[in-house]
């Protein structure tokens, strides 16, 4: 079951503990080596939040994820715990808690980058990440179907061309000298009004997909805007998103740079999941 955790619960539990809950253990709660500091305690629950886990108690009133509920434990004793509840009873748990917060001194300072490795995702966080994953994708389709029409467009325009070049014979070159040099068909460009008329083609085609496109762009946008409300650590890697979702629309019409775009956005996208789910620090 995913869990997650307040950023104020997380603090509470780091500001009133120093070390381990277990007796004796002194097991600190940040690693600090080759100038970091990381935090590697574990959090338990003194409570289990599921029926059926370890120490499950449905009468108690309290709130399950909050700090009365949980302790910090290293990794050696984390375990234990949980897989032998009957030798770990509430009331021991809850004393050894009372003793942690007793020792904690001025606590344990912990990072923005640490908070959200131990918080999780709510519930709300995970659907709008979902939900600016899918638009992304959204968007990406309108535009390389929009990009694939034109694209169409532009092989009959080519086309048109080449048997205009056929239907005239050989064409030649000549020189100051008088010298004559065979040229391609490449050299024989359409009259204006023919090319603007492709143009023009080019034109509805975009103008056909480009609804969808600009409704699946402010969706996007929409939902990044309504995710930094309610989570302002991921303003920045959210705003990214934005950006890149603007720029593959922008890219439309030239198909290298379109794919280059959706490259970048759905880099973005993860970039975005990922410190949302503190595997990675913001840029």
């Amino acid at each position: 079951m995913a869990r997650s955790y307040t950023q104020a619960t997380i603090k509470e539990l780091f500001g009133e503990a120093s070390a381990c809950a277990y007796p004796d253990c002194g097991e600190p709660l940040i690693f600090r080596d080759r100038g970091t500091a990381t935090a590697v305690a574990e959090i338990a629950h003194i409570r289990s939040e599921t029926p059926g886990g370890p120490r499950y108690d449905p009468s108690y009133g309290g709130n399950i994820n909050g700090p009365d509920n949980l302790l910090l434990l290293c990794g050696k004793h984390h375990r234990p715990v949980d897989r032998h509840e009957q030798a770990y009873s509430i009331e021991e748990l809850e004393a050894w808690k009372q003793a942690q917060r007793a020792s904690a001194g001025s606590g344990t300072p912990v990072s923005d980058a640490d908070i959200r490795s131990y918080r999780g995702l709510t519930a709300e966080e995970r659907q709008s990440l979902m939900d600016i994953a899918r638009r992304a994708q959204r968007l990406t389709a309108s535009c390389r179907a929009a990009q694939e029409g034109i694209d169409a467009v532009r092989a009959a325009a080519e086309q048109t061309r080449y048997q205009r070049a056929v239907s005239f014979g050989p064409m030649f070159e000549r020189d100051e000298e008088g010298n004559e040099t065979r040229v391609g068909y490449d050299r024989l460009q359409l009259s204006r009004v023919e090319q603007d008329e492709w143009n023009a083609k080019s034109r509805a085609v975009w103008e056909a997909h480009q609804p969808p496109a600009l409704q699946a762009l402010g969706a996007l946008q929409e939902e990044v805007a309504v995710l930094r409300m309610f989570a302002g650590s991921l303003a920045g890697v959210g705003e990214a998103v934005g950006s890149a979702a603007a720029g593959v629309l922008g890219a439309v019409g030239d198909g290298e740079a379109l794919s280059a775009a959706a490259v970048d956005l759905s880099a973005a996208v993860s970039r975005l999941w990922q410190v949302a789910n503190g595997e990675v620090d913001p840029p």
